[in-house]
């Protein structure tokens, strides 16, 4: 909510401080200057939203969890968002995919900071800007999904890991939220020719 209020004040306060200065100016001559308000308020614009990139917990267009989401879809949401890693800003996928980090898994992988190392580490970089992903599900149950994930890294190399998807039973905001439990070492396949 903060953030839209700096959003609308950084548009209407040049207009709104003009409004203001003329009225209790008094000015007979109430030319509105819309051409340098209009450059004011895109300035004012454009440095909120430089701010608000570098303010902590501000990740424009992640996805959070939320109850509605099936366990295939977030297991899609954390592959497509490592295949394009940084869009729309250096690492948003690996963030992406800690928004999805089960919170027994995130007591293991530590905070955002040691979880990006370890997704840089030779294990788990080849999942970012991977070239393509297949899902086969090995099994379903009410409370816990297993897939085989194969991926074709960059260098066209195939891997497979096994993704383990288990819903949040622990009471809290993420109560019932489908979360990735686990992520196994990569087992090479083979190359592509």
């Amino acid at each position: 909510m903060t953030k839209k209020i700096i959003l609308l004040l950084a548009i209407a306060s040049p207009f709104l401080t003009y409004f203001l200065y003329s009225s209790l100016l008094k000015l007979k001559n109430k030319k509105y200057p819309i051409v340098k308000l209009a450059m004011t308020s895109i300035m004012l614009l454009m440095l909120a939203l430089g701010s608000l990139r570098y303010y902590d917990n501000y990740s424009p267009s992640l996805i959070k969890p939320n109850i509605s989401l099936k366990p295939i879809e977030v297991l899609n949401i954390q592959l497509d968002s490592l295949q394009r890693n940084n869009l729309p800003f250096n690492d948003a996928g690996i963030e992406q995919v800690w928004e999805f980090a089960h919170p027994n898994n995130k007591k293991i992988t530590g905070p955002l900071k040691k979880f990006k190392k370890m997704i840089y580490s030779e294990n788990y970089k080849i999942l970012l800007s991977h070239l393509k992903s297949e899902v086969i599900v090995l099994s379903e149950s009410d409370n816990k999904n297993v897939y085989k994930v194969i991926i074709l890294a960059k260098d066209k190399k195939k891997y497979f890991y096994i993704w383990q998807i288990d819903k949040v039973l622990e009471e809290g905001d993420l109560i019932n939220c489908w979360m990735t439990t686990m992520v196994s070492n990569p087992k090479y396949v083979g190359e592509i020719i």
